[in-house]
């Protein structure tokens, strides 16, 4: 016990030191070994403490200001009016694989539990069913749609040769696979039906493949 005291005091002295002077940035984020945060009370006292995200090795804590604030409790109010009976959370944590993520407002249509409500990295709070997000204007956006269904997607018809860039569709496709694409948050979205031997460039340079993607969800 006074081991696991020990090393949440040395990793919350760590965190607070790697803040200071930092909170005008917006988002600060901080590597912590992946050791240190194999035990469930470290996380959850990073949780309660700091109330960071942690991804991999990577804590990322959000700094936000009064106009995102007013608007994550003026979309909570809205979405509780439209149906009562749904789980509307600012700032919840859930649990996506290893990871513990916060959406700015996250909408569970069915009640979470009073455990994933207490203790949400302990009993594993899943993700929620609408999830809101704030960013800022010079962020380039990927959003990847993946089919709910219980079908492997059909294999590569021609597997084994090069890939070639995919062009936009006319507007939100109907069906999933497929992906949004915002140059900047100033921009309009760009669609694109994930198709075999396709792929999409981003600002930086980086292509996705989607061949990576749709090789996964073809598995059977």
């Amino acid at each position: 016990m006074n081991g696991s005291i020990f090393v949440q005091s040395k990793i919350c002295d760590k965190i607070e030191q790697e803040l200071r002077g930092q909170q005008d940035t917006g988002i600060v984020k901080i590597n912590i070994p992946i050791k240190e945060l194999d035990r469930l009370n470290v996380r959850e006292e990073i949780h309660n403490e700091f109330k960071a995200e942690i991804i991999g090795e990577d804590l990322f804590i959000k700094y936000d200001g009064g106009h995102k604030s007013e608007i994550h409790s003026e979309l909570l109010i809205s979405a509780q009016m439209h149906n009562p009976a749904w789980n509307i959370l600012i700032d919840m944590i859930c649990v996506i694989e290893n990871n513990n993520l916060r959406p700015d407002v996250g909408i569970w249509f069915r009640a979470l539990t009073f455990a994933q409500n207490s203790r949400p990295i302990a009993s594993l709070c899943p993700p929620p069913n609408v999830w809101i997000e704030q960013y800022s204007t010079n962020i380039e956006y990927v959003g990847i749609a993946i089919p709910y269904a219980v079908n492997p997607f059909y294999p590569n018809p021609n597997s084994g040769i090069g890939t070639t860039p995919a062009v936009p569709t006319l507007g939100r496709p109907t069906m999933a696979p497929y992906i949004v694409h915002l140059h900047d948050m100033n921009n309009t979205p760009d669609y694109y039906i994930m198709k075999w031997n396709e792929n999409l460039t981003l600002r930086c340079g980086w292509k996705i493949e989607f061949n990576i993607i749709l090789n996964i969800i073809s598995r059977p």
